[in-house]
């Protein structure tokens, strides 16, 4: 299949959050643009009416290298996150026994499991958000199985498969085994017609994945605004506009939240889309 220079995932992906990103710190963290050009053309009288071209196309590299760092380090929290505390979609969909939630608490306080963890205190009001569902017994439509006729026809269809490129045993009761990432290729080689479908499944959870940890990451600028902006009194006024503030913040918590379930959605159909595919795929 021809590709473009750019693709879905390079617009979803990559530009629309790096240029997120710069827009907040820009227009919303009161940064001023001057200082990342030579000429302050953001006047007062004419706004953003003139901004010459070069500095246009200076913010759409910016805003694209940006959001390849966002992707990246989304996949070291957001994703990591999942996949300890809720498995490989791949594996839950084929109801592969695996512990699900372990703990980062008091409990396992060590030198290693700090420096392992220490990326995931960027997506922390969404662990907190997500850990109070988690007490109230919320259940993650992520962790849904597929009808057991349907996980045991894929889990044959899979050995099958393996088994012609020389494996011999059961690939999908190991419990190390990404074999999905194995039938990512395989799928895309023998179903290109396919292929559209599924790229536009990544292009939609990697772009609900980086903003979910933009979201959250900025959830941590309001709590700091709010702390440094606004002084505690004991009065009436003092306590309703605390109690506003409150309401925002956990309003912004449950819209990161709603983008983080979100992301598991689409995570979860492209994993059950390749999962199908395998099942109806003819022999090569």
């Amino acid at each position: 299949m021809e590709k473009g220079p750019f693709s879905l995932y390079d617009f979803i992906g990559y530009f629309i959050p790096g240029a997120l990103v710069l827009y907040l710190v820009f227009f919303w963290i009161d940064v001023d643009p001057k200082y990342f050009s030579d000429k302050f053309y953001l006047n007062n009288e004419k706004k953003n009416s003139e901004i010459p071209l070069y500095m246009i196309t200076f913010y759409v590299i910016i805003a694209y290298c940006l959001g390849h760092f966002l992707s990246f380090f989304s996949t070291l929290t957001v994703e990591k996150y999942t996949v300890r505390f809720y498995g490989y979609p791949s594996r839950n969909l084929l109801a592969i026994n695996e512990e699900k939630r372990t703990t980062i608490g008091m409990s396992a306080i060590t030198r290693e499991n700090i420096i392992k963890n220490f990326s995931l205190i960027f997506i922390l009001p969404l662990i907190i958000f997500d850990s109070i569902l988690y007490i109230l017994k919320y259940k993650h439509k992520y962790l849904e199985q597929i009808f057991k006729p349907y996980r045991e026809l894929i889990s044959n269809k899979i050995n099958k498969v393996f088994r012609r490129i020389g494996y011999v045993g059961n690939v999908v009761d190991i419990s190390d085994n990404n074999y999905h990432q194995f039938l990512i290729h395989y799928n895309y080689e023998y179903t290109q017609e396919h292929s559209f479908k599924l790229m536009n499944y990544v292009a939609i959870y990697g772009f609900l994945r980086v903003i979910t940890l933009i979201s959250s990451t900025y959830l941590y600028y309001l709590i700091f605004y709010f702390c440094i902006n606004y002084s505690i009194e004991l009065s009436f006024e003092a306590l309703i506009g605390a109690f506003i503030i409150f309401g925002k913040l956990f309003f912004f918590g449950l819209i990161t939240f709603i983008f983080y379930l979100g992301y598991l959605k689409f995570y979860k159909r492209y994993t059950l889309e390749n999962l199908m595919l395998v099942l109806i795929l003819k022999k090569p």
